[in-house]
């Protein structure tokens, strides 16, 4: 019997090990992902409005009081910059890889504003210098630092009521997902992926 034990141990261990590597390869691995199926009704660099309470939805366990709006960043040539006004404080935007793996997130109260503005940067494109924290035109940014160079930002309004639900379509069809040239990078508004600058001095090079 005890000559068992060494076995039974190592068999519990190579399971558990086999388990976590399921878990976390099957997003790269499925073909019917968020992504692929977000790829068959949108655009790259474009903010697309979900219809609100629709019966048949891309994605499962979306709620039927809140009104999505989503966008496939694409940042190999250049940055997008994604500008969206903010209903009220339950309203949040969420931005996450290709697969998945969620490294941002701000929602109306957090961000004190009216309207925000996120600036999406690939790490690859960071430099040495400091620069700005505000756009040319002199509005403040949020300067969100991708760890890839496509992904998905989505927007989630909550609808307080039935009359409610035009009105707040109207605003996320107001919203913009634009490539942008590279502009300078203040490390004051570096995120952290939690709506929380980073401190760090580092920006990416202007043309």
């Amino acid at each position: 019997m005890r000559t068992l034990w060494p076995w039974l141990v190592a068999s519990l261990f190579c399971a558990g090990i086999i388990h976590i590597l399921a878990v976390f390869g099957v997003p790269y691995v499925a073909s019917r992902d968020a992504w692929a199926r977000l790829s068959r009704i949108s655009s790259e660099n474009h903010i697309q409005v979900l219809p609100v309470a629709a019966s048949n939805t891309p994605l499962p366990f979306m709620a039927p009081d809140i009104a999505y709006a989503f966008c496939r960043y694409d940042l190999s040539k250049n940055n997008v910059l994604v500008k969206t006004a903010l209903g009220d404080p339950t309203w949040s935007i969420a931005v996450s890889g290709r697969h998945g793996e969620n490294f941002y997130f701000i929602s109306g109260a957090e961000a004190k504003r009216r309207e925000l503005r996120l600036l999406l940067v690939p790490r690859s494109r960071l430099a040495d210098e400091v620069s700005t924290e505000r756009s040319e035109e002199g509005d403040e940014q949020i300067i969100v630092i991708t760890p890839g160079l496509d992904g998905l930002v989505v927007l989630r309004a909550p609808i307080r009521g039935p009359s409610f639900a035009a009105d707040t379509v109207k605003v996320l069809q107001g919203a913009e997902c634009t490539p942008v040239a590279e502009q300078a990078v203040d490390p004051a508004t570096l995120s952290d992926g939690l709506g929380v600058p980073d401190r760090n001095p580092v920006s990416i090079r202007t043309q």
